[in-house]
C-alpha cells in the first residue's frame, strides 16, 4: 500500500470515530433532558399530591368522642 492509500484509511476510520462520538454525545444530552424532565415532574406530582395519615383507636377513654360505625 501506498501513502495516499494509508492516509485515506485513516481519514475514513478517524471520520467514522468522530461520527460515532458526537452520535453518542447527542444520545447522552437527550437522556439527561429526559431525566430532568421526569424527576421535574415526580416533584411536581409529590408537591401536588395530598397525602393523609389515618390511624385506628384501640382504647378508647370516656370523655374522648368517637366515631361509631
Amino acid at each position: 500500500m501506498d501513502s495516499s492509500s494509508i492516509i485515506a484509511a485513516t481519514a475514513a476510520v478517524l471520520s467514522m470515530w468522530i461520527v460515532i462520538f458526537i452520535y453518542l454525545w447527542r444520545i447522552d444530552a437527550t437522556a439527561r433532558a429526559l431525566r430532568r424532565e421526569l424527576e421535574r415532574k415526580r416533584e411536581h406530582l409529590d408537591a401536588t399530591a395530598p397525602s393523609a395519615e389515618v390511624s385506628r383507636i384501640h382504647e378508647v377513654r370516656e370523655d374522648a368522642p368517637v366515631e361509631h360505625r
